[in-house]
């Protein structure tokens, strides 16, 4: 009796470990190339003053409006003769979940969930945002209410590594509160309409299927 339960117990974790490992392999990057960067990077610069003004929330599925302009994007069919197995609707549906873990991440100050989602120069950037955050005793609570649209702007082979643009069209609600919960900046009661362009970026030779966040940038 005991034995079956230990049997029981065991095929649980594994049924919840496949679960979660699944839900990383979608929102990470399959081989078809679900998350490519476009044909630059932002500077360090740059992408530091977006992730002071970036909202932060989660994402709704963003896989959508990839087929209309597949064949109308720069660069998309040079960088699909290189990776051959990219589709637009799976990458723009694990880069819009992709979109919706670093923004939560960034909200909650998880340096840990944002480590293998970023390359070093933007990872940086986030994280010096968080401690300043923490040094200054905020805290950010974002609420991601949708997501209106996200669209392939752009694609490049840089070498041997693949980048894609997105752009996500959001609402959003961002307030920042200090240590006597006073609200410092945004507004609870207020969805806010926030333009987003992130950059993929992945090396076509590796094993490696997932794509890193290379920069972001907000636009009108």
């Amino acid at each position: 009796m005991n034995n079956g339960l230990q049997f029981l117990d065991i095929l649980i974790f594994a049924m919840v470990a496949g679960f979660l490992l699944l839900r990383l392999h979608r929102a990470l990057g399959r081989r078809t190339g679900n998350e490519q960067p476009p044909p630059f990077i932002q500077d360090n610069e740059e992408t530091q003053d977006r992730v002071v003004n970036m909202p932060l929330p989660g994402a709704e599925a963003a896989g959508r409006g990839g087929e209309a302009i597949k064949d109308k994007v720069p660069g998309l069919t040079e960088m699909k003769a290189a990776d051959p197995n990219f589709d637009d609707g799976t990458f723009l549906d694990g880069a819009g979940e992709a979109f919706e873990i670093i923004l939560a991440a960034f909200a909650k100050g998880d340096k840990r969930e944002l480590r293998g989602l970023l390359d070093d120069t933007t990872y940086q950037s986030f994280v010096d945002e968080i401690e300043r955050r923490e040094g200054a005793g905020e805290r950010l609570e974002t609420t991601l209410v949708s997501v209106k649209d996200a669209v392939i702007t752009e694609a490049q082979m840089a070498d041997l590594s693949a980048r894609v643009t997105v752009k996500f069209a959001s609402e959003q609600v961002n307030v920042t509160y200090n240590e006597a919960d006073e609200v410092v900046a945004g507004d609870a009661s207020r969805v806010a309409n926030i333009n987003d362009v992130w950059t993929f970026a992945r090396d076509v030779r590796s094993r490696d299927p997932n794509w890193q966040l290379v920069g972001t940038r907000a636009v009108d």
